[in-house]
């Protein structure tokens, strides 16, 4: 009778707490990436033993102390922590150090809490460690849920209570991600698989929300500036831009494609209102520009309330975020799965201050959340002449100036081209008077700013109009 319990017990405790098995060996491509300084996180052979590649992170003594690197798991290999709490993970390392592991859901509509747990290697080369997440380590709290991401911090202090100072020179390798894996019991909306009638992951059939449209078309082709006059963050529109890198802080991910032969950032937005940036060149000082420009595509349906705000984080002494600004879009259905521009004056925002410019934030919330997918293009400052027409050049006059239905316009020379563009760079009006004396009718524009351009033989000048 004793033996028969013993086995009752052994027999609830495997249906109970289920079988572990490997999630991510790094024998294919995962999406894997270091953040904050983190001096390597690549994909290599493993150092010795039977495992053939293991994910190799290195510190850098440049970085920030909580420098790590994270990997995505797959589909169908995401780590089910709801009883089970614990993940077994292979580590190599000839150095001691203490290593703190951080799951999170960057699928699930509704995130599973993060959670963290820091355990020891001895320098002894591979060592299988166990950590079990709920300790609530570096602030987090205790498992419960389906995981999609796990994170490692090779700089943790030996009693989890921070990070080390200086940071630990330490060379580690991971492998062989081992937990309780997620079987979903049918059909569902958040569950990061696709599966009942769904026509993609948790979108499409009869119970889910309709999937994201993509784009297929590259956004307007921002106008011609002067180098001087523009400052680029992101695109190919103005030569070599900034370059804008994901921050580890949001819920967010984004990466670059092409579609129709035009670099975009395709971001996911599925567990997140909002992604962040971390600029490339750090401060940027973008202070003689006058206005910033996105293209932007939401690519879910409409949903009431949808907006989509663009935020710049300026660091003043790089000490922390001390000011921001910011322009929000109100979206009506039309807005959504086509490329939309946003251009703003910075001069009207309540603040301005954009001499260090370390961030870049971009929230797509709406009544029920966020939409789960955006591409983002043409990301840049840029400024517009101050000069009046004769600074400019004295050769042309232009008058009057704030126009009303009919500008005129005498040059030196024959004009064979008038175009004129509002300030989100679209060209509202054409002509081609090939005269050096004509008249511009202007009566379809709406008040506001423009650009006057003008060609003249193998010169073009440009200026501001009012009306």
């Amino acid at each position: 009778m004793k033996h028969l319990f013993t086995f009752l017990v052994a027999l609830c405790a495997t249906v109970t707490f289920g079988q572990q098995t490997v999630l991510e060996n790094f024998d294919g491509t995962p999406t894997t990436m270091g953040f904050e300084g983190i001096g390597g996180a690549t994909i290599e052979a493993a150092p010795t033993g039977t495992n053939a590649n293991s994910f190799k992170i290195v510190t850098s003594a440049s970085g920030n102390a909580w420098q790590g690197a994270q990997v995505d798991l797959a589909s169908g290999n995401y780590a089910d922590l709801t009883t089970d709490k614990t993940m077994k993970i292979d580590v190599y390392s000839t150095t001691a150090f203490s290593l703190l592991a951080k799951v999170e859901d960057k699928v699930g509509t509704t995130p599973a809490p993060t959670a963290a747990n820091t355990q020891a290697h001895n320098g002894t080369g591979w060592e299988t460690i166990t950590f079990t997440f709920t300790t609530g380590s570096d602030g987090t709290t205790t498992a419960n849920g389906t995981y999609t991401r796990v994170a490692l911090f090779p700089n943790r202090k030996a009693d989890d209570s921070n990070w080390n100072s200086p940071i630990a020179a330490v060379t580690m390798y991971a492998d062989n991600i081992t937990a309780v894996k997620y079987v979903a019991t049918g059909p569902t909306c958040s569950d990061g698989i696709m599966n009942g009638d769904e026509t993609g992951i948790d979108c499409g059939g009869t119970s889910c929300s309709p999937c994201p449209v993509p784009p297929t078309t590259a956004p307007t082709v921002p106008p011609a500036r002067a180098a001087a006059d523009v400052l680029s963050i992101y695109g190919e529109a103005y030569g070599t831009a900034v370059g804008l890198t994901n921050v580890a802080w949001d819920n967010a991910d984004f990466a670059e494609e092409t579609i129709a032969s035009n670099k975009v950032l395709k971001v996911d937005l599925a567990s997140s209102t909002f992604f962040g940036a971390s600029l490339n060149t750090q401060p940027t000082d973008a202070s003689v520009m006058t206005h910033f420009h996105v293209d932007y595509w939401v690519a879910d349906a409409f949903v009431t309330g949808q907006t989509l705000n663009a935020k710049w984080s300026n660091h003043a002494g790089g000490l922390g975020e001390t000011s921001t600004f910011s322009k929000t879009d109100e979206l009506v259905a039309a807005d959504v799965q086509t490329w939309k521009s946003m251009d703003v004056e910075i001069s009207t925002l309540t603040t301005t201050t954009r001499n260090e410019l370390w961030e870049f934030v971009v929230s797509a919330a709406n009544s029920t959340g966020s939409a789960s997918l955006i591409y983002i293009d043409n990301v840049y400052f840029y400024k517009i002449p101050t000069a009046s027409v004769g600074e400019i050049s004295r050769s042309v006059s232009i008058y009057p100036n704030p126009i009303n239905n009919f500008v005129e316009v005498s040059a030196a020379q024959a004009v064979q081209s008038a175009r004129v563009y509002d300030l989100a760079g679209k060209e509202v009006l054409r002509a081609a008077p090939n005269q050096a004396h004509f008249s511009l009718n202007t009566s379809s524009l709406n008040r506001g700013v423009y650009l006057l351009s003008l060609s003249t033989g193998d010169k073009q000048t440009t200026a501001k109009l009012i009306k």
